[in-house]
């Protein structure tokens, strides 16, 4: 067993990445530089020489600069387990600001935070997933990370490590030694199993049993995203039509004939097909089949079979469901597939299917 084990913050962690990223670019630099300078070294006199000091040291300079900012610039966070003093450490740029023993914490759970950050297109939102660490007086963070994935199998490691329960967000208390178990052997709170699971009508799901399993049909049609999708093509349609068109002269602005010139009536064509792109996406993903089945073996979704045996959860990400496992997460948008007021029902429906399909132990399942 290991003697301890350390996570740092996501930005230390991408801070670390974009380190090892200027080493390896500077690396292959410095080859190139002292190869080309390899096959010239005997035509250099001294006054070459001398200019090669200098730029070297300018180099070395350009070369160190990242990484003094990176220094300056960092906050490195880091949560230590000890495992032989039994305790957990939380440092802050290599400093401990706060020591809990192992006994304190009573479960573990996971959460989520949001913030934005500025680029020079706009902005983008970064999501941080956590695990969080309950004691009696005091909810407080282990680990984080943008990988779901990779958090959601640290979070059990802890779990295991430190005999604790996890608790799902349905309020389940999952034992260590559960936490492997495939995802139609994993204990359903008492409120999905007996419930009735109903749809919104505007979704459009239906039911269909067959002998292969039930699947959940999808007709699903949003006039909304439909006339969003009708506007945005329009006016991406413009936006490409007269800034590349005026460029080059073949916008309908500089027609001088009816019908115009054949590069202008390419150009119209490709204007047109290109800016339309999200009316087609939005038009073929409102009318293609949607379907996801529900066997006794397996969850068929998109045409793609997802083995009970190789998945350990069913999670819901705002409209998105997601199969997880301990290397990976497939995601499924349910964008398209019915009213974001009906996911969570879509959620619940499946995991009561999947146990139903699967042959599940009713008393062994229930809890709460």
């Amino acid at each position: 067993m290991e003697k301890e084990l350390r996570w740092s913050d996501h930005k230390s962690t991408n801070f670390k990445t974009v380190r090892w990223f200027l080493i390896v670019f500077e690396i292959i630099t410095l080859g190139i530089l002292a190869f080309s300078f390899s096959m010239t070294f005997s035509q250099y006199n001294e006054e070459d020489m001398m200019t090669l000091v200098i730029v070297s040291s300018f180099m070395v300079v350009f070369f160190a600069l990242p990484h003094i900012i990176l220094a300056i610039t960092s906050n490195p966070k880091e949560t230590v387990f000890n495992f032989e003093t039994k305790t957990i450490h939380w440092l802050h740029k290599k400093k401990e600001v706060k020591t809990l023993p192992f006994h304190s914490l009573k479960r573990i759970t996971y959460s989520d935070y949001s913030y934005t950050v500025k680029t020079k297109n706009g902005s983008r939102t970064v999501t941080v997933y956590t695990v969080m660490g309950h004691s009696d007086s005091e909810n407080f963070q282990l680990i984080e990370s943008t990988n779901f994935s990779k958090l959601r199998f640290d979070g059990e490691l802890i779990c295991k490590h430190l005999a604790l329960p996890l608790q799902t967000a349905n309020g389940v208390l999952i034992e260590p030694k559960d936490l492997d178990l495939p995802i139609h052997k994993r204990k359903i709170p008492t409120s999905v199993l007996e419930s009735n699971i109903s749809f919104s009508p505007n979704s459009g799901l239906s039911i269909e049993k067959t002998n292969e399993g039930i699947s959940l049909r999808s007709q699903y049609k949003s006039k909304v995203i439909l006339f969003v999708s009708v506007f945005l093509s329009i006016a991406f349609t413009l936006f490409i039509h007269f800034a590349f068109g005026d460029l080059f002269e073949v916008s309908i602005a500089y027609w001088e004939t009816l019908p115009p010139t054949l590069a202008e009536i390419l150009f119209l064509i490709g204007s047109l097909s290109v800016g339309f792109i999200p009316f087609l996406y939005s038009f073929y993903q409102q009318n293609r089949n949607k379907e996801i089945k529900v066997t006794k073996t397996a969850l068929v979704w998109n045409g793609e079979t997802y083995p009970y045996e190789n998945w350990e959860d069913l999670i819901q990400m705002e409209n998105r469901l997601c199969l997880v496992n301990d290397s990976k997460m497939e995601s499924f948008s349910l964008f398209f597939f019915c009213e974001l007021s009906d996911v969570t029902n879509i959620k619940h429906w499946l995991q009561k299917t999947i146990f139903e399909q699967s042959g599940g132990d009713l008393d062994l399942a229930r809890f709460g």
